[in-house]
């Protein structure tokens, strides 16, 4: 298209000079979504993700429209032919799946249904920590589940609360975000959770989760698909379009160890970012909940990983104050935690704040003792003059 216009008159040779000048990527889709024209810009960014521009680009290719999500089930070109409006901008991944590589962009069609669709891509900077899932504008409704610390449930609208979350229904529920990603099987649902139903068991499960689909869809018309919880083959999942925290801190965290390990820019605010959102570790009104300890667990290590290389960052940086300002929080979540305690303690020492070491480490002994029995792996005389 623009090859054409570029010949047909000086005026609009200039336009698309100014077209390919411009800073935003611009896309131009027919109705079965392939590109009629792109600008420089737009060429550039995805020569960047691909290594070159394709030789028969669609937007499709470009996005993985009908592939992978956020647009597995959409293809954008359809969305915005078919929308009045402007669509609100959407977060892609572009392959390779690094925050590095990725594009916020929105579309439009152009006056007259079934004419040409505009597309305008700008990359995404590294940390943005906006919707990064499918949206609610294209989704229909959505579900976010807060795991980390106590945990929190809420729709688009509302959030969901009340003592079902403590009872069997919402121990399905927190089994099936610790499987987030697989169908898993009703007996294996029943072994986790209710191990001496017996014959009984599968009936349980089928109760518990025709419960709890009601009580997250309360206005859902009877026999109506669930849109959060899914059942394939004799098997329960929760649907894409339940985000779940621990996929954004865990993104997050990867993200950030990264950067450090590259020595990028944006380490530390990836690193703090991740770290803001451990709220507690995985469901943590459910501590003796045996099925959710392999994920706490992996959890806990990521977070202690992430934690430690953002406190050795500051600590290089010179930065203790907002040292000493992470650990006293993670300090107070995991008080039995040799590792935390002793770093805090060494760092109140550094500072001068010997009263504050000493009073911690008294704290920490008596807990460890009342606990285990146990004794310190470390004294106080092994953090003086320590390096």
């Amino acid at each position: 298209m623009h090859a054409a216009l570029r010949a047909s008159s000086e005026p609009i040779q200039a336009f698309a000079e100014v077209f390919d000048r411009l800073r935003f990527g611009v896309i131009v889709t027919a109705g079965d979504g392939g590109v009629i024209d792109a600008n420089d810009t737009a060429r550039r960014i995805a020569a960047a993700a691909y290594g070159s521009w394709p030789s028969e680009a669609t937007c499709c290719s470009l996005f993985g429209c009908r592939m992978r999500e956020p647009l597995a089930r959409h293809c954008i070109t359809e969305l915005a032919s078919e929308s009045e409006e402007p669509l609100p901008e959407l977060r892609i991944d572009l392959p390779p799946a690094r925050p590095t590589n990725a594009v916020w962009l929105t579309a439009a069609r152009t006056a007259e249904p079934g004419l040409p669709v505009l597309i305008h891509l700008r990359p995404a900077v590294v940390g943005d920590r906006r919707q990064r899932t499918q949206p609610h504008w294209m989704a229909g409704p959505g579900l976010q589940i807060s795991a980390l610390g106590r945990t929190r449930i809420a729709t688009h609208e509302t959030a969901i609360e009340g003592r079902w979350l403590m009872q069997r229904p919402g121990q399905l529920l927190k089994f099936l975000v610790c499987q987030r990603g697989r169908p898993t099987h009703i007996d294996e649902i029943a072994d986790a959770l209710w191990p001496k139903a017996g014959i009984s068991a599968r009936s349980s499960v089928r109760y518990y989760v025709h419960t709890l689909r009601g009580l997250l869809e309360p206005l859902r018309e009877p026999r109506a698909p669930s849109s959060f919880v899914v059942s394939v083959q004799g098997s329960y999942a929760l649907d894409p379009r339940v985000t779940v925290d621990l996929d954004e801190f865990e993104s997050l965290a990867m993200s950030g160890l990264q950067e450090a390990r590259d020595d990028g820019p944006d380490a530390d605010a990836l690193l703090g970012e991740a770290m803001g959102l451990y709220r507690g570790d995985l469901f943590q009104e459910d501590p003796f909940a045996t099925w959710a300890f392999p994920e706490r667990e992996r959890l806990r290590g990521v977070a202690l990983r992430t934690l430690r290389t953002l406190v050795d960052r500051c600590r290089r940086s010179g930065d203790h104050h907002r040292a000493v300002e992470v650990l006293e929080r993670f300090a107070d979540l995991w008080p039995l935690d040799n590792e935390v305690q002793r770093t805090l303690i060494d760092l109140y020492m550094r500072a001068g704040r010997h009263s504050d070491s000493q009073r911690r480490f008294a704290a920490f002994r008596h807990r460890l003792h009342e606990a285990f029995g146990e004794e310190p792996e470390f004294q106080l005389s092994d953090l003086r003059g320590s390096d």
